[in-house]
């Protein structure tokens, strides 16, 4: 999990300005299925514990800062490339792949999409994806179900990510900064929405359009090649 931490610190963009607000959005709490605040409202440390409204608003608000940041990380400009490459392996998508797309997603304002990315990689082992939907149903007061995604996150997980999280607030309070690969995760974010609305019928996924890692490819070769 170190690497991996490593990784996320290594993506973070130095910004002055004041972090933007995230959207919340509602999720069913029958399957498991998410700000910006002082440092007492941080969520990464554990489970939320009871509080007052003012602390629940804060709380909530600080998820979803801490949701968004760890988001921007993990859809870095390679990890972006990356899903024109390997994303699916026979028919099914990889765990990595299925939450960097999940982080697009939210990135892009579909959330119902992203949660759904984020439970099938935690189902296939991935425990970043896990503690996005902790995030994502701390982000939107559901307590019970964020205690849960939280009690899914691998150990080495629950140790490193609250600590990245609390360096990548610090380094980026204004969101990502231009820099290599960031054309490239902007061209996507305007293509993924609306390519992960096809049903496929037997495996009854919303699986990408047949030629998503084509699509990816050619337009993460278009930004790079962008002046």
């Amino acid at each position: 999990m170190a690497s991996t931490v490593d990784e996320l610190l290594s993506r973070a963009r130095l910004r002055d300005a004041p972090p933007p607000p995230a959207d919340i959005a509602d999720s069913a709490p029958a399957a498991p299925a998410a700000g910006e605040g002082p440092g007492a409202c941080r969520p990464a440390a554990g489970p939320p514990a009871p509080a007052g409204a003012a602390e629940r608003q804060a709380a909530m608000r600080a998820a979803a800062h801490d949701l968004r940041a760890l988001c921007e990380a993990a859809a870095s400009g390679a990890a972006v490339t990356a899903l024109g490459g390997g994303f699916l392996t026979q028919s099914l998508p990889q765990p990595a792949g299925a939450r960097v797309l999940g982080c697009l997603l939210l990135l892009a304002d579909t959330e119902d999409s992203a949660r759904f990315w984020w439970q099938y990689a935690s189902g296939a082992g991935d425990p970043i994806a896990s503690y996005c939907l902790y995030l994502h149903h701390l982000a939107l007061g559901e307590n019970r179900q964020a205690s849960w995604w939280h009690r899914q996150t691998a150990p080495a997980a629950e140790a490193a990510l609250p600590a990245a999280l609390r360096v990548l607030r610090a380094l980026r309070p204004g969101g990502p900064g231009p820099g290599p690969g960031r054309a490239a995760v902007d061209a996507v974010l305007e293509y993924v929405p609306a390519a992960v609305n096809y049903v496929d019928d037997d495996l009854e996924l919303p699986l990408p359009d047949p030629d998503f890692s084509e699509r990816i490819r050619a337009l993460t070769a278009a930004a790079r090649r962008r002046p």
